[in-house]
């Protein structure tokens, strides 16, 4: 749970949006990328769920905070994609009327670059262009790369993060998930009795906020003994402890079960449980 909301706030600080699974912009991201992660903000924004975490991110970053005080972000930006790799990287795409926050990047960037025939603008926290009629923000330095991989018409993107998409619900407005490294496989294996090889989880924003989360096993077997483990630390107590923290609409939907070679995780929460997730979050924070 706590890795799914995370996550989420992940996203949003970073700014938001991102219409449809996002199959085409994969191929602007890192070959390396190990998480990844999108947003449909064109279907979720006008939801009570989407304003109180596009506050919660504006309150956590301040370029953010910064970029939406000056232009409504929220309703220019269509759609996003994030992907990032082992050595802390990020690119991030965003589709929409870019040409408004392109205006806004300009201001703060302290000078102009070109590679092979596109401009880009070197700010103090990373790089930005138009490419293809998007706008790419990546690490100081990484834009060229970028470039290569856009102007190159085989590029599929990474694999890793093909498959954690393939694995997430098509209908959800947030989508994403995590490959893990050998030190997370092996704190969860130990956990769960099955040492599980990625996550991923799809979050619905309307009224409610409804999330499914995914584990990967290497087999149908360790797949059911991670379930069969999580299904027996939901006990009627920790179900009374979660009510009594978050909300009984919230303890109540809790559903584990196994799909295949996935542990499948489910929840719903309203707007008020919600605030008490995001408050919590906050502290971690």
């Amino acid at each position: 749970m706590r890795f799914v909301l995370v996550a989420l706030i992940a996203l949003v600080a970073a700014t938001p949006a991102y219409a449809g699974r996002g199959t085409a912009l994969i191929k602007y991201l890192p070959d390396d990328t190990t998480a990844v992660i999108a947003c449909d903000v064109a279907k979720s924004r006008g939801s009570t769920m989407f304003k109180k975490l596009f506050k919660l991110a504006r309150e956590q970053n301040t370029t953010l905070d910064s970029l939406a005080a000056n232009v409504a972000l929220e309703k220019l930006v269509d759609t996003v994609i994030i992907g990032a790799n082992p050595s802390k990287h990020a690119v991030v795409v965003l589709e929409g009327r870019v040409d408004k926050l392109l205006a806004e990047v300009k201001k703060t960037a302290t000078k102009s670059e070109t590679y092979q025939g596109i401009t880009y603008w070197v700010m103090a926290d990373g790089d930005a262009a138009i490419i293809d009629k998007k706008l790419i923000i990546a690490a100081s330095g990484d834009i060229p790369a970028v470039i290569d991989r856009a102007k190159d018409k085989k590029a599929k993107g990474p694999s890793s993060a093909r498959s954690l998409f393939a694995a997430t619900l098509p209908t959800s407005s947030v989508i994403g998930g995590v490959v893990f490294d050998a030190t997370q496989r092996s704190d969860l294996n130990k956990q769960l009795g099955a040492e599980p090889q990625f996550g991923a989880f799809s979050i619905t924003l309307t009224a409610k906020l409804a999330l499914e989360a995914r584990i990967k096993f290497a087999s149908e077997s360790d797949a059911a003994t991670a379930t069969k483990t999580m299904n027996g630390l939901l006990t009627p107590e920790t179900r009374s402890r979660l009510e009594g923290f978050v909300g009984k609409e919230f303890s109540d939907s809790i559903a584990i079960e196994q799909q295949q070679a996935f542990a499948r995780f489910k929840a719903t929460m309203t707007t008020d449980e919600a605030d008490k997730i995001i408050a919590l979050v906050k502290m971690m924070m």
